[in-house]
């Protein structure tokens, strides 16, 4: 069961890493959530936080996490689409 999780907990940052290449470099669009119930700003400032501080979180720790378990198909995952991303953009 732990190893499950463990696998499912890899795979949500990188299916985040496919909705960015599709909107990105495929003109395709991310899903934007609606909250109910919130106020306006919350919903303002879900995906400029997802964007700016959730991604590259989810990459550092990712990878680093992958490469210490010598996770190499995880890591190799993580590295072409979450480094693969930022090398396309040229930053």
């Amino acid at each position: 069961m732990m190893t499950f999780i463990r696998y499912s907990l890899l795979l949500l940052p990188l299916c985040w890493y496919v909705l960015i290449w599709d909107s990105i470099v495929f003109n395709g669009s991310i899903p934007r959530p609606t909250i109910n119930n919130y106020p306006p700003w919350v919903d303002g400032l879900l995906v400029p936080i997802f964007w700016l501080v959730i991604t590259p979180l989810s990459f550092f720790i990712g990878s680093i996490y992958t490469a210490y378990k010598k996770l190499w198909w995880w890591f190799a995952a993580y590295m072409i689409l979450g480094f693969g991303f930022w090398v396309y953009l040229r930053i």
